[in-house]
Order: C-alpha cells, then structure tokens, then sequence
C-alpha cells in the first residue's frame, strides 16, 4: 500500500475535523480510517449545542472556530449543516452561578462575542415556559446555537474528501508501529500503511489506541444522556438552548419538541477495555434506570419548568462522552514518541470544540504552533495514569457532575 504523510483514526466529528483542516493546508496525503461508519458513536449521539463561551475560557478560541467554520463549509458545499443559530438563555440563582455567569460574560466581552443582560420578562419572551423568577443573573448570547452533529461531521468528511483526503471505512486499527521511538504505520484490518504522523481521534477507545505506544492517555468514558418531548406546541419552536446551572440541566428545542440534558451527580463509568468495538452493540443504560434519574432531577428543573412533572417523554437518548479529572480536552503529542497526536477526551464539547481541535493538531502535524494556546490539554499533565481504575474514573466522572456549560 502507498505510505501516507498523515493518518487520522476515528470517523468521528473531531477525526473529520482533522482531515478537513490537514486538507485545507494542502500538506500532503491524508487518510482518515474508520473501523465503522462515519459520525457512528458518540457523534451521532451529542446534543450538538453549539456554546462560544463557557466557564472555561481555555475553551473559547476552539469554539469560536467552530461556529466560524460553519459558515465555510456551508459555502463551500453549498449545503446546510444543520446549524440552528437560536441563541443561548443562561439563567444564574445562586451565588456561585451568578459569578460564574459574570466570568462568562467577562471572557465573552474579551472575544467580542454578543451578549445582553435580560429581565425575567425578557426571558419569559424569549422562552414561555420557562420561570427564572428566582434568577438573579439572565444573560442572552444571541450568536450561539445548537446544530446537527451527524450533518456537521459528515459536512466537515465531504469537504475533506473534495479536497484529496482518503476515507477508508470499515477497517480496524490493530497496532501502531513505532520504529526507534518514531510513528511509521499502523496495521489494520485491510494491512499495514506507512505514514508519517498517526492522529489518535477514536473516542472512547482513544486510550486503547494510544496504548500502543505506550502512554494511555488520561480520559474515561463517562455517560450522557438526555430525553426528548413528544411534540409540543408549549415547547416547540426556535426558542433559545437554555442552560440552568443550579439545576445542573439544560434544554434546547427538537422538532417542535423539548431535548432535556441532565448531569447525575454520579455518572456511570466505563473500562474501555470492555467497550465493544461497535458502538451500535452497546448501551451504557440498562432497564429503567434512566427514568430514575429524571425523576430525581424533576424538582430542581421544575423550579425553572414548573410543567416538568406532566410532561410526556417520547425518546431517550444515551452515549458515551470521554472526560478527564479537570474537565478539559486531551490534545497534542504524547511523550516518548514522535508522530503520534491526540485529539481526545472531549468532555462532552467535541462538537462546539471540534475545528479549533482540527486546526491545532493539523498544526501540530506540521511542525507549527498552534495559532491558540493548547498547554492546558497537554495529554501528560497528570503524569501517568491508570485510565481504567476505578479511582480514575470515578474522578473523571466528578468531572461531568461539575460541568457548567
């Protein structure tokens, strides 16, 4: 087989992201392998909610590149990518998610990013159903969103494609080969390919991948979930994603319905190595759990939806999302090799996060600085560690539970 200057494992919304922008630099042959389809895991599964600013300012340059990079590709295929740009509602009650609002809205004011500071009128007006009567703090980011994550992923695969990129699909990564502590191919299930760099995107197998050379990377796959109304016309409608930090929930609209997210206070985590190599062979809810879980939260959302309690639930929808102990993403190189990159451990932002990933390790790839600062997602800050102990993940999973969007 021909060798490769670059090859991207993983299909997923942040691997796609990688070769579009690897492509977009017109640096050389790049193959994108994927042992199932494209955007079949956790990117099909995401809420897609499509936040510029967040309490972790680290984060802000990769998501304003992503909600650029919509309008790109949207020219550029002259297609949609199911970006719905309806805004985002915060509402702050307690004194430290009115601080954390303020520090939001402090890093917003540093990127130029719009935001205005409404009353519980204004809110009510924006959305109907929603009581912020106790909020002391309401801010409105009118340039936020939320957008298809499968259309995205595979917007960001067409124009990779356009560009030259290889796509192989259906073909396992079995071992990275590392020659004198230098990457130079990888064996798959359809034989050994030569390449210069390996970019580690697998998700929640990142780990298992990265394993290979000899570091596993510090992420545990931790899980999402979230339920959908049936259709609604007191919930439908283009009304803005709603974040409720003192609930620990958020909501945006569905097709004429209501998606509700919630954050456990102990989430389910998983080995990895259990993980089946078919993401459509697993669920990480069993039985009637989950209705629990939304039972539990019901009377913290209904101080801010007080019609929670009647409402009708039409769809559940759960996955796997990759968090480490600080809450931040796992990307660059990992030590003691050359030329193998991470871009993992999304922390349930690898949508809104997913081109300023692309960007950074297509620069890395080259030899470049990224044009942000990626020094808090370097994969060695923890030193190394046991991803699949118990002690780790559950670390990881605190994580998720302090989340704020």
């Amino acid at each position: 087989m021909r060798p490769y200057d670059h090859v991207i494992i993983g299909g997923g919304v942040v691997g796609a992201s990688v070769a579009y922008h690897l492509a977009c630099m017109e640096v050389g042959s790049v193959l994108l392998l994927e042992r199932n389809e494209l955007a079949s895991a956790a990117s099909s599964r995401a809420a897609g909610l499509l936040l510029q600013v967040t309490a972790k300012p680290t984060k802000t340059p990769l998501a304003l590149l992503t909600r650029q990079i919509i309008n790109t590709l949207e020219d550029e295929l002259s297609d949609t990518v199911g970006f719905h740009g309806v805004g985002s509602l915060r509402v702050a009650v307690s004194d430290d998610c009115q601080s954390e609002l303020d520090t939001v809205a402090d890093d917003a004011a540093r990127h130029g990013i719009a935001i205005q500071w409404l009353d519980t009128e204004d809110a009510r007006s924006l959305v109907p159903w929603l009581d912020s009567s106790r909020a002391n703090r309401i801010a409105f980011f009118p340039t936020d969103g939320y957008v298809d994550p499968y259309l995205l992923a595979t917007a960001y695969a067409r124009a990779a494609r356009g560009r030259g990129v290889e796509f192989r699909l259906r073909t396992a990564v079995e071992d990275i080969v590392v020659e004198k502590g230098q990457v130079t191919g990888v064996k798959t299930s359809g034989g050994e390919i030569a390449c210069g760099n390996v970019i580690d995107a697998g998700g929640a197998w990142a780990s298992l991948l990265s394993a290979q050379v000899g570091f596993l990377l510090p992420m545990a796959p931790v899980r999402s979930h979230y339920w959908i109304t049936a259709p609604d016309d007191a919930l439908g409608g283009d009304h803005p994603v709603v974040l409720l930090p003192d609930a620990a929930a958020y909501t945006r609209p569905d097709v004429d319905s209501l998606l509700l997210g919630i954050q456990e206070p102990h989430s389910a985590t998983f080995d990895a190595r259990d993980l089946p190599n078919d993401p459509a062979a697993f669920s990480p809810t069993t039985g009637d759990e989950h209705w629990d879980i939304l039972a539990d939260a019901a009377d913290r959302v209904g101080q801010f939806y007080p019609g929670v309690a009647d409402i009708e639930v039409a769809s559940y929808v759960c996955g796997l999302s990759c968090y480490t102990p600080d809450g931040q993403i796992v990307l660059g190189p990992v030590p003691g090799v050359s030329g193998f990159l991470a871009a993992a451990g999304c922390c349930g932002s690898g949508v809104m996060l997913s081109a300023g990933m692309g960007a950074a390790i297509a620069d890395l790839a080259l030899g470049r600085a990224p044009q942000f600062d990626i020094s808090p997602f370097r994969p060695d800050r923890f030193g190394r560690v046991d991803p699949y102990s118990i002690d780790f993940r559950a670390s990881c999973a605190g994580a998720r539970a302090r989340k704020s969007r």
